[in-house]
């Protein structure tokens, strides 16, 4: 299967400016060094606390954030060495459903307006043809195309989210970033998008990096999934792989977690995290869980591990394997 993004020690930080001017400003690290891959037609799912960097590592992939660091490949071409007018060409084929389906949409336009301004910006088609592009995307989407000429707050929040995915697929995309795409959503509504997502996937066989914080939304339609804490990635593998044998003690911490449907479930020791996330400002030393792992050993606190392959397909960054 052919890659269509590489990630290679992606950094991505923020310069902080303390309220003390005489102060050296702080570097907040969201995400600090991340290395993967995603494959053509699959769906790669993200999860972790909020903060841990799953949405800016989402936008910094795209180039909606610039990068410190690292290499972001997208079929083949360094996205971060491409000039303003070869950008724009390659925005048509990447694209992003945003985490609130109500602010990432403009109220002052109208849904044709929103959905009109991509083809225009892109001269996807011929100006005769947009009316007839519009009401084909609000169909494909479920949304009565009789209902394009109303406003962002005249639709239901799971409404809105769909006019985000149709606006997404304007451009005819091949790889879609889903930031917190159904996080705002009723749990009924997940369902629909997430099925409307998949549905689109087997039709036109779209690419997802999938970033979530729930993980049975995560479970459901994603192929692998990559796990997040502080800004680096912990442990990934095949979903099935993942959910049957979690290795690092914070992956272990989010599925002991998992609310479980299976009452005899309910019986085994919850393992419970103790303390908070650390400040992406001023990280631990050594591995950045060590404060609050239960199985910690002293190189922990000294040395950041390796991510290693712990079994065929299943890597992990930690001192116990």
């Amino acid at each position: 299967m052919n890659k269509i993004l590489e990630v290679n020690d992606l950094k991505t930080h923020f310069a902080i400016q303390p309220e003390n001017m005489q102060e050296k400003k702080a570097i907040l690290k969201a995400v600090d060094g991340v290395s993967f891959d995603v494959h053509e037609g699959e769906i790669l799912g993200v999860v972790g606390e909020s903060g841990c960097g799953k949405s800016t590592l989402g936008r910094t992939v795209l180039r909606l954030e610039e990068k410190t660091e690292g290499l972001v490949k997208y079929k083949g071409t360094d996205i971060y060495s491409l000039s303003k007018s070869e950008l724009k060409k390659a925005r048509t084929s990447m694209q992003m459903i945003f985490q609130d389906p109500y602010s990432s949409l403009n109220p002052r336009k109208k849904v044709s307006s929103i959905l009109e301004q991509p083809l225009r910006i892109h001269n996807v088609c011929q100006s005769n043809e947009i009316s007839a592009r519009i009401d084909a995307l609000l169909d494909e989407i479920g949304l009565n195309p009789k209902y394009k000429g109303r406003f962002p707050h005249q639709f239901s929040g799971g409404q809105r989210q769909r006019i985000g995915i149709a606006r997404a697929l304007t451009l005819n995309p091949e790889f879609i970033v889903c930031d917190e795409a159904v996080s705002a959503l009723d749990v009924s509504v997940q369902a629909q998008i997430l099925n409307l997502l998949l549905d689109l996937q087997e039709r036109y066989s779209f690419t997802y990096l999938f970033i979530a914080h729930d993980l049975s939304v995560v479970e459901f339609i994603s192929n692998r999934i990559m796990v997040m804490y502080l800004g680096r990635i912990v442990e990934y593998a095949d979903k099935s792989e993942l959910m049957k044998n979690h290795l690092h003690p914070y992956t272990q911490a989010l599925f002991s977690a998992f609310p479980s449907t299976d009452p005899r479930g309910r019986e085994n020791k919850k393992q419970i995290v103790m303390g908070d996330v650390p400040s992406p400002i001023n990280p631990p030393t050594g591995c950045h869980f060590h404060p609050r792992c239960p199985f910690k050993k002293d190189i922990c606190m000294k040395e950041y591990p390796e991510m290693k392959e712990a079994a065929p397909g299943h890597f992990t960054a930690c001192h116990l394997y």
